[in-house]
């Protein structure tokens, strides 16, 4: 497409600053006369920015944003929460109002002022909301939406479905004061998938963002006036206000600026994809952002200009050229060698000793390597044979096991030794060297007390395969079977109680939180009857408590127990069986372990990021690696990951996250 625009000078773009997020961006929004970007991110978070790279304002809502949206003259802030949820914020992000919206949204928009707020949804509805919360209309589609956005200088909503459709919405005032009259103005069928929806202040110009399709160029009438081919996947398109120049991002990483005719100004390939892009309305920066949080303003340029006066020109930021610290960006404290190849690193198994501090790792050579928490090597501990790496540690111990030996490590005398002993198929190994010894199940189905020397105190052989093994007060051992029951065994490997769950399915269990009142010994989990229990040392239940959805997975975290599910929500039990904390479903399971002050903290693997979080989701730190993330450890004092081939350390600092409210039903942290 040409209109015979001659292009201006050529651009000399050069960045004015970045900041970075507290947790992975989710999308940007501006204000376009106020110039502030609003950004949201993984951990709920909102902030708005300034137009030198400043944090104005910052809050984290009580629950998942599905989309959130800044007016152009910055007075209001809108926010979908999953529940669902419309907040409404001021130019402070200081809630104005909460109400629940439509069922299923999908997408908002804030009117250039303020005024009005469009919230589409699944159910092919729309409701138009005032700055105040009341509803001001509402008018259906014959697709749901995904996409909205006023037009500055008229009445009219653009509206796009993900795919198929483009809307023109004329709104007129209602019968009531402040209500809103929606009807369909024009219509077209681009018949693509649809990433976004931009427009000129005057509606002039129109841009659908089509993916392999382009950009769809429209008029305030609904007219199709040509398209733009830059040769890559279109992911946004945005002119400035005046629609005389067009920021154009592509899902292959690079930016392009084309005049009003199609043609390129300028383009540059980026680090990786930008997930947000919004453009100065006087043409003179572009914002973009990154998955990893990082938001950048890259000042347009013009070659031979003085820097001096760019700055200037674009408020004097004392910023230039400068990262913020305002995000929980960290690199690890330190990194160490311990694979040679890629099949080592990814099979390798990690764990964090507390009492003394230390590091574990075995690969595939069935060494195990110790580290100190400054980095220092402790050497490696004798070689194993068999198959299988299990990691298992004890106040002052380490244990490495495959399933035919094991090797202990004391980390006071910083000396390891095999344990002697005949083994065949180690399934379950649980060790305390320094009270109990070493329980061992042995092809699921034979379970036995040894000491650390290799002697065996008491071996038994069971009838139905284990599930799970816990060790609890006074030496006792307990087993769950595939056949519902719990099996409690004395310290000389006498049967001492048991318990039967009806129906009959394999349970998970462990042993009591830390603070559980006194007699309580075991926790299970039933996760077809949706309920955990806690049981005395002989097996007898003392109480239970239903759980919403089937459990996965239950985990023993300091003074708590958490249940898992499969799509990775959370929920943490104390010894009483109440319920002390919750969290979303998360794309990975990740790892659960207790922080230095016994607060459940979660680590997991997202992308390019290793994120650590409290369990409600609040991001305390991240790391942003190029190399392939691997397996991962955590205790009190820190965390390790393998990046790439190497092991990498994230020492605990004790400190929280900044204190904000928590979701409700929720007291973990």
């Amino acid at each position: 497409m040409s209109d015979g625009t001659r292009s201006p000078a050529r651009l000399d773009p050069s960045p004015a600053w970045t900041v970075v997020t507290e947790a992975p961006l989710t999308a940007l929004s501006f204000a376009r006369e106020a110039t502030l970007v609003l950004a949201s991110d993984e951990s709920d978070h909102l902030t708005l920015i300034d137009l030198n790279g400043q944090k104005r304002a910052s809050t984290r809502v009580d629950g998942r944003i599905i989309a959130a949206e800044v007016s152009d003259d910055g007075s209001l802030v809108a926010a979908l929460i999953a529940g669902p949820k419309l907040l409404l914020l001021d130019a402070e992000l200081a809630l104005i109002d909460e109400r629940t919206t439509l069922t299923e949204p999908t997408a908002l928009a804030i009117d250039p002022h303020g005024r009005y707020i469009a919230v589409a949804s699944r159910l092919n509805l729309t409701g138009l909301y005032t700055r105040y919360g009341r509803q001001a209309g509402r008018f259906e589609t014959q697709q749901p939406l995904s996409h909205l956005r006023f037009i500055a200088s008229l009445p009219l909503l653009v509206v796009a479905s993900a795919y198929g459709s483009i809307l023109g919405i004329e709104l007129s005032p209602g019968r009531s004061p402040g209500s809103l009259q929606a009807e369909e103005l024009w219509r077209q069928q681009p018949m693509c998938n649809i990433g976004r929806l931009a427009a000129s202040g005057d509606g002039g110009m129109i841009l659908s963002s089509g993916y392999t399709h382009g950009i769809q160029r429209y008029d305030a009438q609904g007219h199709n006036e040509g398209s733009y081919h830059l040769g890559g996947t279109v992911a946004h398109a945005v002119p400035d206000f005046a629609g005389r120049t067009i920021a154009v991002v592509t899902t292959e990483g690079e930016l392009a600026l084309l005049n009003r005719g199609g043609n390129v100004r300028w383009k540059t390939t980026l680090s990786r994809p930008a997930v947000g892009l919004e453009f100065d309305p006087l043409g003179r920066f572009v914002i973009h952002g990154f998955a990893t949080g990082e938001i950048t303003r890259l000042d347009l340029e013009p070659s031979g200009r003085p820097q001096s006066s760019a700055k200037k020109a674009l408020g004097g930021s004392a910023v230039s050229s400068s990262r913020s610290g305002m995000g929980s960006v960290r690199s690890p404290d330190w990194t160490a060698p311990v694979a040679q190849t890629a099949d080592q690193a990814e099979t390798a198994v990690l764990t964090v000793l507390d009492n003394p501090p230390r590091v574990g790792v075995i690969t595939n050579t069935n060494r195990l390597q110790v580290f100190t928490n400054t980095g220092g090597t402790l050497g490696q501990a004798p070689e194993i044979i068999g198959v299988g790496r299990i990691l298992r540690t004890a106040p002052g111990w380490i244990a490495a096991a495959t399933d035919r030996m094991i090797v202990l490590y004391d980390a006071r005398r910083n000396g390891a030794q095999r344990v002697d002993m005949s083994l065949f198929e180690v399934t379950h190994l649980i060790v305390r060297p320094d009270t109990y010894g070493l329980a061992i199940i042995q092809e699921r189905d034979r379970i036995g007390r040894a000491t650390p020397a290799g002697r065996w105190v008491w071996t038994r052989e069971l009838r139905s395969p284990v599930e799970d093994l816990a060790l609890g007060p006074d030496a006792l051992t307990a087993v769950s079977t595939e056949d519902g029951r719990i099996l409690v065994f004395d310290p000389a490997g006498e049967p001492f109680g048991t318990y039967t769950a009806n129906p009959g399915e394999p349970l998970c269990l462990v042993e009591a939180p830390d603070g559980s009142p006194p007699g309580l010994a075991w926790i299970s989990l039933d996760r077809r009857a949706q309920v955990v229990r806690g049981h005395r040392a002989d097996g007898r239940p003392v109480w239970e408590s239903p759980i919403p959805w089937e459990g996965w997975q239950l985990y023993r975290v300091g003074p708590r127990v958490i249940i898992t599910a499969p799509d990775g929500r959370a929920l943490a039990y104390d010894g009483t069986g109440h319920p002390r904390g919750q969290s979303r479903a998360e794309a990975s399971q990740g790892l659960f372990f207790a922080g230095p002050n016994g607060q459940v903290r979660r680590i997991v693997r997202q992308g390019v990021h290793l994120i650590c979080t409290e369990l409600n989701g609040r991001v305390l730190w991240r790391t942003i690696t190029d190399e392939p993330l691997g397996p991962l450890a955590a205790g009190p004092a820190g965390a390790a990951a393998l990046l790439g081939r190497s092991l990498a350390w994230f020492a605990d600092s004790g400190q929280d996250a900044d204190s904000t409210k928590p979701p409700s039903g929720t007291e973990d942290h």
